[in-house]
């Protein structure tokens, strides 16, 4: 018995284990992973190409490169973060309204019933 309910906790919806999180979320893991790379490929270009325009040894730019490669890939990261964590927030309001106005149209629909039957009871007296 045991065994079942701990089946049934690992297969249970993500929201409903915990604090929605950046990295639970599909669509930000690939996004983020995949500026962090480009940004990570754009400033070890940029950096060693203007390096070398500027006349430092070609070791010299490499290793200036890689550096820039590095911290562009952290910021992208950074910024990846901050960006994805407002989106879902943005994504979690718009479901949260859309369930509002759902649960608000089936209560309507609920109350008209109960008027229609109310009305055609008191109809049939």
């Amino acid at each position: 018995m045991a065994k079942g309910k701990k089946q049934q906790g690992k297969g249970g919806d993500a929201a409903a284990d915990g604090p929605v999180s950046v990295v639970a979320h599909p669509r930000a893991r690939t996004s983020i992973r995949r500026w962090r790379g480009r940004a990570g490929l754009l400033g070890l270009v940029l950096v060693t190409y203007l390096s070398m325009r500027a006349g430092v040894p070609a070791f010299d730019s490499v290793m200036r490169g890689l550096a820039g490669g590095l911290v562009a890939h952290f910021v992208a990261w950074m910024v990846g973060i901050v960006a994805w964590r407002h989106l879902v927030l943005a994504e979690l309001a718009a479901h949260r309204e859309a369930q509002e106005t759902k649960v608000r149209e089936l209560h309507e629909a609920a109350e008209r019933r109960a008027a229609d039957a109310l009305a055609a009871q008191a109809a049939g007296r």
